[in-house]
């Protein structure tokens, strides 16, 4: 078993399947940080157990934090965990498009160029995954130092260099001005993080379009994707290209170390980059 997969516990009837993430831990500067990947049972007391349990572990990993996701009408799993200490910092749906169906050419008639970023690029990636994103469970929280949801992102991007995910970004006046992170799984792909430089007014349509046309070259015929709720321009421009929602989750968080989570950090984590990521 790897260090990072996961893991099943069980009391009952109830089951939480969790993981360590190092990779979280590593981009908001903490010494270990845990996932609930999933959470089963309709007994509020087996589930408190099993939570309990997470405690536990928690404890003796010394982790700063857990997080999970869960269907938001899963009304006893979230019930359960507001009982345990843990607080919902964020909504989010997840997205699928059927790009089969749906020409990019034809919904936004203007794309720019994309191609691969390279490990060169891995410096000014991480400058602009740090400073132009906002919403995420990190983000989103009141309770995690903005410092330390940067450098989570900042981390995120020079890990999928070279974690086997795939980064394109599209170039202006020689620097990047924007960058989609993705997972493929033979003609379904996954988006996880994507964005343009902000002062560059409408360049993340035309981006999105100039992304979604090379995948469908490509002979990708479904794209999937997850957006907080918070985010109004990202959801309408989603929409636009044809995204439908098909679930929405509450992301909720139990800290464990709120004074560091709280504060600036110290640097650049000092750990080596990680293999895998949620």
């Amino acid at each position: 078993m790897s260090a990072s997969e996961p893991r099943t516990l069980r009391h009952g009837g109830a089951a939480i399947t969790w993981r360590p993430t190092p990779w979280d831990a590593a981009g908001l500067g903490v010494a270990a940080t845990l996932e609930l990947v999933a959470l089963a049972g309709a007994d509020p007391a087996e589930l408190a157990a099993a939570l309990a349990e997470v405690d536990a572990i928690a404890a003796t990993v010394g982790a700063a934090l857990a997080t999970t996701r869960v269907d938001a009408d899963a009304a006893v799993a979230r019930a359960a965990l507001a009982s345990a200490g843990y607080v919902e910092v964020e909504r989010s749906a997840a997205l699928t498009l059927a790009l089969v169906e749906r020409d990019p050419r034809v919904v936004f008639g203007r794309a720019v160029a994309v191609a691969p970023a390279t490990v060169a690029d891995g410096p000014e990636l991480g400058e602009l995954a740090a400073t132009a994103f906002d919403f995420s469970r990190f983000h989103e929280d009141p309770r995690i130092h903005p410092g330390r949801a940067q450098g989570r992102y900042r981390r995120w991007i020079v890990d999928s260099l070279g974690n086997g995910d795939e980064v394109w970004v599209h170039r202006h006046r020689g620097a990047i001005a924007a960058l989609m992170s993705f997972r493929r799984r033979g003609p379904r792909v996954q988006l996880l993080l994507g964005g343009a430089r902000p002062e560059l007014g409408p360049l993340a349509p035309m981006f999105w379009a100039g992304v979604l046309a090379r995948l469908r070259d490509e002979g990708v015929v479904v794209v999937d994707t997850r957006v907080s709720l918070a985010n109004g321009p990202a959801l309408r421009l989603h929409a636009a290209f044809g995204f439908a929602p098909t679930r929405t989750d509450v992301g909720a968080t139990r800290i464990y170390d709120a004074s560091t989570l709280a504060s600036p950090p110290a640097g650049a984590p000092a750990s080596p980059t990680t293999a895998e990521r949620t």
